[in-house]
């Protein structure tokens, strides 16, 4: 067993030594080990900031969410109040008086009424359709027959 722990030991120290040898190795004078590490150095940068704007962009949407609710909760109290005037103006008192003091409306009189029955045609009977007129019937001063209804 003492034989299996010197035999791996020496192949770690055999493997580090040749990376270490590879690192510490120039190439047309730049080290292996120098351009691993700003390699490193620039991705560990390069995140920091992907992160850094991230979160920036995290904060700038939730204020912009934050802003939404409040104009969403001013909406929907603007929207109660609309709906409770509307009941309001709806109701058949408001509606009578506004017609009379706004529109200049009036409720008919009897005299104003004029009450239509029906009636069954009889065979022979002339249909009471206005003709346009001609220039003697619009001197002519009496007046069209009733329509058969009642005034009340």
């Amino acid at each position: 067993m003492a034989n299996n722990n010197t035999q791996s030991s020496t192949q770690i120290d055999k493997d580090s030594l040749e990376i270490s040898e590879f690192l510490t190795k120039r190439y047309r004078g730049v080290s292996v080990y120098g351009t691993v590490m700003i390699l490193l150095a620039i991705g560990i940068i390069w995140t920091a900031v992907l992160t850094s704007e991230q979160v920036q962009q995290y904060h700038e949407d939730y204020m912009a969410l934050q802003k939404m609710k409040v104009e969403h909760r001013n909406l929907q109290i603007e929207n109660q109040r609309l709906v409770i005037e509307q009941q309001t103006f709806s109701a058949t008192p408001q509606i009578a008086s506004r017609a009379v003091t706004q529109l200049s409306m009036y409720s008919p009189s009897n005299k104003d009424k004029l009450i239509l029955q029906p009636m069954a045609a009889k065979p022979g009977d002339r249909l009471n359709i206005e003709q346009p007129k001609t220039e003697s019937e619009e001197t002519d001063t009496t007046t069209a027959p009733s329509l058969g209804g009642k005034d009340e």
